[in-house]
């Protein structure tokens, strides 16, 4: 399926609390922001102050942004399925090294 007929993120993070994706960059964004970089450069995930490690892993996953965390889509390590709510935003998520 094409990101034109996936509307089923675009729908689900309409209805999110926009403060919580205030400032946020879109895949599309994303993209348009690597596309002139050079091929080879190291993607590092960098926290606030010095804690930075190397991307790992890139995963599609629900975003808790009112605590911080996130589930898998599909089943998780015990078997369970996370139904998404009105608070949770369908993401991307970059996985560090670390």
């Amino acid at each position: 399926m094409s990101e034109d007929e996936n509307t089923y993120v675009r729908d689900h993070n309409a209805r999110a609390d926009p403060m919580f994706t205030l400032g946020a960059i879109t895949v599309a964004a994303l993209r348009d922001i690597l596309a002139d970089l050079p091929g080879d450069a190291v993607v590092v995930v960098a926290g606030d102050g010095a804690d930075c490690s190397p991307l790992a892993d890139v995963e599609e996953g629900w975003y808790f942004p009112a605590v911080g965390d996130s589930a898998p889509l599909g089943r998780d390590a015990e078997g369970n399925i996370h139904e998404a709510g009105p608070g949770d935003l369908y993401a991307v998520l970059l996985r560090p090294t670390r």
